[in-house]
């Protein structure tokens, strides 16, 4: 097991690397002077020798691959440097949005869950016609956008029943709205996913015979096909969470809600370069975290993966 880990993290670190590289230099070369924009939210007029001193500063005076150099290295101590905005360091900055941000991915991840085991399990074992419903259902929630889904929410919930705020202070109650909007997408694509890996495993022999033996079709896809993939649905639930974080800023934004999705706004329109890189850096490292932690469960949901890693 040790020598697979170790095998999987030196195959993903050129892969993080090269992300963290995209991440600083679309940031750096993008147009536009985070220094001339802070003096003139400070009410300074920008003069040249103000703005060479804070380019000296924040170390934007210096060529690109040295600025990337030292840049990399501070991150491998998770410093990101100092926010352009607000002058705190960029990890106090996410640290204030990440928990918000959090609860309502993984509030989002359960529901997606749930509506993805709803879906998958209807479309298997319904009828004909139910099955049919179910799956054009299921693409058109994969199809409607967050966004648009969000607003017909609000119109619905907010403006015209009342039974919701439309900004809120993160309290549980301001969470079910947005999470909502997330795990219905999510859980429709994550549906077609347990519909089609079930339906695989449904025409094999053993479930064939199971149903020769007599037992039930619930007792089949509970005891017989679902521990055949819980192993594949775990990486995708995984995976689903890292796109579930980056896919809440346009949710949280909309919805008012105190994430992640308001700060990199923030940092766009402010052109706070530091912040952008630190949050960029952020969502590569999760998708390589949770993608990482997927494959150690499927190994360990999987007695022949587990037993040929072991022998390996």
């Amino acid at each position: 097991m040790l020598k697979f880990l170790l095998t999987r993290f030196a195959t993903a670190l050129p892969t993080v690397l090269g992300m963290s590289f995209v991440a600083f230099a679309i940031v750096a070369l993008a147009p536009g002077d985070p220094v001339q924009m802070e003096l003139r939210a400070m009410g300074v007029v920008p003069k040249p020798e103000d703005i060479a001193a804070l380019k000296a500063e924040y170390g934007l005076d210096q060529p690109f691959f040295i600025r990337y150099g030292a840049w990399l290295w501070r991150a491998l101590h998770l410093d990101f440097g100092t926010s352009v905005a607000t002058g705190r360091s960029v990890i106090s900055e996410i640290g204030l949005y990440m928990p918000a941000t959090l609860t309502l991915a993984l509030s989002a991840l359960f529901g997606a869950v749930v509506i993805s085991l709803v879906l998958g399990t209807l479309a298997i074992m319904a009828h004909r016609f139910t099955a049919t419903g179910v799956r054009v259902l299921t693409i058109l929630l994969v199809s409607v956008p967050s966004f648009w889904l969000a607003l017909l929410f609000i119109h619905i919930f907010i403006l015209n029943l009342g039974w919701a705020r439309l900004i809120g202070d993160g309290t549980v109650y301001d969470l079910i709205l947005p999470a909502l909007t997330l795990s219905l997408g999510a859980g429709a694509a994550l549906g077609r996913f347990v519909y089609e890996r079930a339906y695989a495993e449904a025409c094999e022999d053993y479930v064939r015979l199971a149903i020769a033996k007599g037992v039930t079709p619930v007792r089949i896809l509970v005891c017989h096909i679902g521990p055949r993939i819980i192993g594949p649905l775990t990486t995708v639930w995984a995976n689903a969470l890292g796109g579930l974080l980056g896919g809440a800023v346009i949710v949280e934004s909309i919805f008012g809600w105190p994430g992640l999705g308001q700060l990199i706004l923030q940092a766009i329109g402010q052109r706070d370069f530091p912040v952008i890189q630190g949050y960029l850096v952020l969502m590569g490292l999760i998708f390589f975290a949770m993608s990482f932690v997927a494959d150690i469960v499927v190994i360990l949901a999987d007695p022949q993966l587990r037993r040929k890693v072991s022998n390996d």
